[in-house]
């Protein structure tokens, strides 16, 4: 299972789910600052960070990273943060 986040608010939402079900993150550079990256790898979450920042106001942003992570990790649930 992977998460799709492109906000800080919707990493500081999800975040109980994701170390839950010890998923996969997927976000924008911007999301997590230093000791959340620390916290999530000592959960063993793996963390990836977008090639190109997703505007989340935006569609084709998101489904042009939904369309990337697919690439990567085909086959996979992904749960996508919608603004």
């Amino acid at each position: 299972m992977i998460y799709l986040i492109f906000t800080t608010e919707g990493f500081n939402e999800a975040k109980a789910i994701i170390l839950e079900d010890e998923a996969d993150l997927w976000v924008n550079d911007d999301v997590l600052s230093n000791a959340q990256r620390d916290e999530l790898s000592a959960a063993n979450i793996n963390v990836n960070i977008l090639p190109e920042n997703a505007n989340p106001k935006n569609e084709k942003s998101v489904l042009s990273a939904l369309k990337h992570v697919e690439q990567q990790v085909p086959k996979t649930e992904i749960f996508v943060e919608y603004l």
